[in-house]
């Protein structure tokens, strides 16, 4: 049975799966679905065609799948998609997609979107993904599986960020972020500085792969950019069987129309640091 405080709204059409609890205050939309063992504290707002996943929970006064902060948004019933076991915590906003940017929103599984983090319209968050307070991503972002975006880190439209990647904080981020890769630029425009090592020994990844890795890193990142591309398809030939090189050879292959977050052109012996 679903727990459903007196003073929450809950709009004709809703589906509230089993054991959902819903507390005060609380606005669910005619077109949402709440899977079974969601969890909404006081005050949540949810709306327009959105999907929560089972057993994930919101907290006080984030609000999920209202139209998307764009201009030439026309009211279309576009959608938001978040997955099972997601926690979202106080002041978070999360916007359904616009019509011409594919019309979904998604968030992954396994999730945590810490106090006061903002996702536009139209990303595709990959499961397991952490966004620490303040965080932002503007329209179309991509952010891959373990990813970690740290506090008031943001990224501009259409910025892809691969899996195992990690952002400091307070980083702006304009160009894609390798997966594994670390960026940071405290109060300015973010560069690469190594591998996310740290994320790479907790998610159990191999003393080869990381050996193989930092050899990728350097080869690919140290010299001039015009040759990055030709150096990435060098590396994927020197290895062939290893699946982190080969996942980061073909995020560099898959849009070769985005620039990459690159090392500081002052400092081209990239800081590896305990590699």
């Amino acid at each position: 049975m679903s727990c459903i405080h007196r003073t929450a709204i809950i709009e004709d059409g809703a589906s509230i799966g089993d054991g959902v609890e819903i507390g005060p205050f609380c606005h669910v939309g005619p077109d949402v679905t709440l899977d079974p063992g969601v969890r909404l504290h006081a005050h949540v707002v949810i709306a327009g065609r959105t999907r929560l996943g089972a057993g994930s929970e919101v907290y006080p006064f984030s609000v999920l799948g209202e139209p998307p902060q764009d201009l030439k948004y026309d009211g279309t019933l576009t959608e938001l998609q978040i997955g099972e076991h997601t926690l979202i915590r106080e002041h978070v906003t999360v916007h359904r997609g616009a019509p011409h940017g594919g019309g979904i929103t998604r968030v992954g599984s396994h999730c945590f979107l810490m106090v006061g983090t903002h996702i536009a319209h139209d990303c595709q968050v990959g499961d397991h993904v952490v966004l620490i307070n303040g965080g932002t991503l503007a329209g179309h972002c991509e952010v891959g599986d373990y990813a970690i975006l740290s506090g008031l880190s943001a990224l501009n439209q259409f910025v892809r960020v691969g899996r195992h990647a990690f952002i400091a904080g307070m980083t702006g981020i304009e160009h894609d972020v390798v997966p594994f890769g670390l960026a940071k630029g405290i109060l300015r425009r973010a560069h690469l500085t190594g591998l996310n090592l740290i994320g790479l020994k907790r998610r159990g990844f191999t003393r080869e792969e990381i050996q193989a890795l930092r050899d990728a890193f350097r080869t690919i990142f140290e010299g001039p950019s015009e040759g990055l591309r030709e150096r990435a398809e060098e590396i994927a030939a020197r290895y062939p069987g290893i699946a982190p090189v080969a996942e980061m050879v073909d995020f560099i292959r898959a849009r070769p129309d985005r620039k990459l977050c690159l090392p500081p052109a002052q400092n081209m012996n990239v800081d590896v640091e305990g590699l």
